[in-house]
C-alpha cells in the first residue's frame, strides 16, 4: 500500500511539472519547486526555463543514483514556480538570493555553526569603523578575510592601524569621547572623535585601505612617499615622520606579501568529490604560500550535477566567508564559469580568476584537497547529545530532552510582575521559542508561586508543542510547586518536571525530580549539569531584559500602556474618563469600559493590572 502510495505521489509530481513545461517560457530565469505545504525544496536557475524544466521529464538519460534522487524529490513537487530575468547573470544572482533565503532542502547550504573571524570596514558612518566580525551582518560595509584563526585578525588589525589609522570604538564611544584615547597616542587612530582628523582626510585613510585589499598596496606607499616628501619639503616634520612610519610600515607589508612562497600568494583550492550521489566538498586556504586552514563540508542534501553544485557552493561560500583570493583552483569547473567568475569579481572589486589545474604545484595542490574530500568522515556524537542521552537516563525520561523550556519570575519590591520563558533545541538556545509574560493575576504582588502558576497554566494551555522537560528554578519547594500547579492541567499536557537548585559556593547546582528524596547524581563537572545552568541563567537574563525594558518604557509613556491591547488611544480615554490611576484603579471592569468606552477584554486587564501594580493614590 505505502509503494503504490509513493509512485501516486511521484506521478502527481511528473504531472505538475509536465503542466508548467507546457507554460514555461523560452527565457533565462529561476525555478521554483514546492511541496503541498508550499515550502520551497528546490531552486535553480535556467538559461532556458523551458529546456531546463524539461530535464526532470528524462529523468533515465543520468546515472542511477542519480536519478532515484531526482525521482524523490519530484515525488515532493505539488507547485512549479518561476521568475524570468533579463540575463543569465541576473538568474545566477537572483538564484543564490533565494537559496540563501530559503535554504531548500535539495540545494546546496554551506551554513556552519562557525564562522571564521572577518575584517569588517563599516561605511555607514561619517568615520568608518575597523572591526573584527564573526560572519556578515546588514548595512554597507567592506569584509576583508576569513583568517584562520582570530589571533591572526588581530595581528592583521593591529598592523592595518599602524598603516591605516583608523577608528576601533563604537559609535557612542565616539559621541561621547571627550579626549583622545591611548590608541592616539600610540599612533593607532586618528581620533576623529576631538576632531583631529577632518572627515575628507579620512575618507583619504579608508580609501587607501580599500585599494590595499585589492592588490593595490604598492600604489599606496607611493603616494605615502610622495606626501612625506611633501610634508619635509614644507618643515611639517611632525607630519612628515608619520607618514613616513606609515610608509615603511606598509613597504614592508608589500614586500613580504611579494616574495612569500613558491605558489604566488593567495588562492583557494576546491575539491568535490563524489560517492554514491552523496557529495563532500575540501576547500584549502592558502595564504602568501602556505595551508592555512582546510575545511571538509558533507553536502548530502545536494541535487545536482557536480558543475552546477560548485557553482551554487561558491556563491554561498564567500557571502558568508567574506572576499574570494585572486586564484581559484577548482576539481570541477561550474557549468557557467565565466558567470560566476564574473560575480566574484564583482563582490572582490577586482578580478577572481577560476582553473582547473592539470599539472604543476597548483594540481598537486588540488590533489591534496581531493585526498581530503574523499576521506572517510569519523562521525563523532556532540557533546550536546551525550548530555542529552546523561538527562534521559538519570532523570528517568522516556526519551532524551531535546526541546527544553525554563520559566523565570521578574519583579520589583512585587510591582510589574513579568515573567520569561526560554527554549533550548538539542541542547542549544531556539530563540523562535523564547516567550515574554506579563502577570496579571490580582493581588501577586512579589508572590513568585502565584505568578508561576499563572504563566504554567498559560504555556500548558493551547495546542503548541510541550516540552520534553520543564526546568523551574529552586529546589525541592519550588518542584512540588510546580508539581501541584500540574494538577490542575489535563494529563496529557503535563512534561516531565525538574528543579534546579543553587549549589554551594564550591559546588555545582543540584537537579531534583519528583519522587526522589536527594537530588540526582550528576558529576560536577558533567556537561549535562552546565547545560541546565546555561538554560536556567538564559531564562533569568531574559527575564530581567524585559523587566528592565518595561521600567524604561514607563519613564517614556503611560504604564497603561503596557499592557497587553492597550495602546495610546485606551489609555488616554481612560485617564480622560477617570482623572488618575488611582481613581481608574478603584473601578469595575464594567465601569471602565463604559466610562471609556473601551471593549470588556481591555476593561479586565486594566483592571488586573492595576491591582497587580498595587498604585499608590494621586494623579499621573
Amino acid at each position: 500500500m505505502a509503494d503504490l502510495k509513493d509512485k501516486t505521489t511521484s506521478l502527481t509530481g511528473h504531472l505538475v511539472i509536465k503542466e508548467a513545461l507546457a507554460r514555461a517560457p523560452r527565457s533565462p530565469g529561476v525555478y521554483l519547486m514546492k511541496d503541498p505545504s508550499g515550502k520551497i525544496i528546490y531552486v535553480g536557475k535556467a538559461k532556458v526555463l523551458r529546456s531546463r524544466l524539461g530535464n526532470y521529464a528524462r529523468v533515465e538519460d543520468h546515472p542511477t543514483y542519480y536519478r532515484h534522487k531526482v525521482q524523490t524529490m519530484v515525488s515532493r513537487v505539488a507547485q512549479v514556480e518561476w521568475v524570468v530575468t533579463g540575463s543569465e547573470k541576473e538568474a545566477l544572482l537572483l538564484e543564490n538570493t533565494l537559496i540563501k533565503r530559503h535554504r531548500p532542502r535539495y540545494n546546496v547550504d554551506l551554513r556552519d555553526d562557525k564562522s571564521y573571524p572577518l575584517l569588517k570596514l563599516g561605511l555607514d558612518h561619517e568615520f568608518p569603523r575597523l572591526s573584527i566580525v564573526r560572519g556578515r551582518a546588514e548595512g554597507d560595509a567592506k569584509y576583508f578575510g576569513p583568517f584562520d584563526k582570530v589571533g591572526a585578525a588581530r595581528k592583521t588589525l593591529s598592523l592595518l592601524q599602524r598603516i591605516f589609522p583608523l577608528r576601533r570604538c563604537t559609535d557612542h564611544t565616539l559621541k561621547n569621547r571627550a579626549r583622545p584615547c591611548l590608541d592616539y597616542e600610540t599612533g593607532r587612530c586618528s581620533a576623529p572623535c576631538v576632531g583631529k582628523i577632518d572627515n575628507a582626510d579620512y575618507q583619504g585613510l579608508v580609501d587607501q585601505l580599500k585599494r590595499f585589499f585589492v592588490g593595490q598596496g604598492r600604489d599606496v606607499a607611493l603616494e605615502l612617499k610622495r606626501r612625506m616628501e611633501e610634508a619635509s619639503q614644507g618643515e611639517r616634520f611632525e607630519q612628515a615622520a608619520a607618514l613616513r612610519d606609515r610608509y615603511f610600515a606598509l613597504l614592508r607589508t608589500v614586500e613580504k606579501q611579494r616574495v612569500a612562497g613558491p605558489t604566488g600568494g593567495d588562492q583557494d583550492v576546491w575539491a568535490l568529490h563524489e560517492d554514491r550521489g552523496a557529495f563532500r566538498l575540501a576547500i584549502l586556504r592558502v595564504r602568501s604560500g602556505r595551508v592555512v586552514s582546510n575545511q571538509v563540508k558533507d553536502l548530502k542534501g545536494a541535487l545536482a550535477d557536480p558543475e552546477e553544485i560548485m557553482g551554487q557552493a561558491l556563491l554561498a561560500f564567500y557571502e558568508l566567508n567574506g572576499t574570494p583570493p585572486p586564484l581559484v583552483l577548482l576539481s570541477h569547473m561550474p557549468s557557467d564559469p565565466s558567470l560566476v567568475a564574473e560575480v566574484l569579481s564583482d563582490r572582490a572589486e577586482r578580478k577572481v580568476e577560476l582553473r582547473k589545474p592539470q599539472r604543476g604545484e597548483k594540481r598537486g595542490l588540488l590533489d591534496l584537497a581531493l585526498l581530503n574530500a574523499s576521506q572517510p568522515r569519523v562521525e563523532t556524537e556532540d557533546k550536546s547529545e551525550k548530555s542529552l542521552l546523561l538527562l534521559e537516563k538519570k532523570l528517568g525520561l522516556d526519551a532524551p530532552p531535546r526541546h527544553m523550556e525554563c520559566i523565570d519570575i521578574s519583579h520589583l519590591g512585587g510591582r510589574l510582575t513579568v515573567a520569561s520563558l526560554v527554549a533550548f533545541k538539542d541542547g542549544k538556545p531556539y530563540k523562535e521559542g523564547y516567550r515574554r509574560y506579563k502577570v496579571l493575576t490580582k493581588d501577586v504582588g512579589g508572590d513568585d508561586y502565584a505568578a508561576m502558576k499563572e504563566v504554567v497554566l498559560r504555556r500548558l494551555s493551547g495546542d503548541r508543542p510541550l516540552p520534553d522537560l520543564l526546568v523551574v528554578d529552586g529546589g525541592k519547594g519550588q518542584l512540588n510547586v510546580a508539581l501541584s500547579i500540574l494538577q490542575e492541567v489535563p494529563y496529557e499536557r503535563r512534561p516531565p518536571l525538574a528543579a534546579l537548585a543553587k549549589g554551594r559556593e564550591t559546588g555545582p547546582d543540584k537537579v531534583y525530580v519528583p519522587g526522589r528524596k536527594n537530588p540526582v547524581n550528576l558529576a560536577a563537572r558533567e556537561p549535562a549539569i552546565f547545560m541546565l545552568m546555561h538554560l536556567r541563567d538564559e531564562a533569568h537574563r531574559f527575564a530581567i531584559t524585559y523587566h528592565r525594558l518595561l521600567r524604561l518604557k514607563a519613564l517614556k509613556r503611560s504604564i497603561l500602556e503596557e499592557i497587553p491591547g492597550v495602546g495610546p488611544k485606551k489609555s488616554r480615554a481612560m485617564l480622560k474618563a477617570f482623572g488618575s490611576l488611582a481613581a481608574l484603579k478603584k473601578a469595575e471592569p464594567a465601569l471602565i469600559a463604559k466610562k471609556a468606552r473601551i471593549d470588556q477584554e481591555s476593561a479586565r486587564r486594566t483592571s488586573a493590572f492595576l491591582a497587580a501594580l498595587d498604585t499608590k493614590p494621586g494623579p499621573e
